[in-house]
């Protein structure tokens, strides 16, 4: 039986709450519509709403352009980078070519000078007589 009753004023006080917030609302409406005065009010709301609205579109144009400008630089920025990239790997490649050049160059004295020793040994020891074991 309790429960019952709970619900019961559970229901009364949605029912008193949504009464009130109706004729709230309808209070509302009626003195923008019905009076003078909140016709005069309702103008000036809709006109700032207008110069509101106005605002919000031109500093989205103002942002718009601003990242077109952005972009255009980031663009510009990149154009640069790369060609600094590409020079820059130019000169390296060519630096880099060079020691190639010197270090096989050495190498290959390097080599020469070894064959010129094995050379020079083989004849040595062509000259010296082998020793027969008995």
């Amino acid at each position: 039986m309790k429960r019952m009753t709970d619900m019961t004023g559970s229901r009364d006080n949605k029912f008193w709450f949504g009464f009130f917030f109706g004729g709230l609302i309808g209070a509302i409406i009626l003195f923008f519509l019905g009076t003078k005065e909140g016709q005069k009010m309702g103008k000036k709301f809709h006109t700032s709403g207008e110069d509101l609205i106005g605002d919000i579109q031109d500093r989205l144009e103002d942002l718009k352009k601003k990242g077109r400008e952005l972009a255009q630089q980031s663009e510009q920025l990149k154009s640069s980078v790369l060609e600094t990239v590409d020079g820059k790997k130019e000169k390296l490649t060519e630096e880099v070519t060079g020691k190639i050049d010197t270090a096989l160059a050495h190498i290959e004295e390097i080599q020469e000078r070894g064959r010129n020793a094995t050379a020079s040994l083989r004849k040595a020891f062509r000259n010296v007589p082998k020793k027969h074991s008995a």
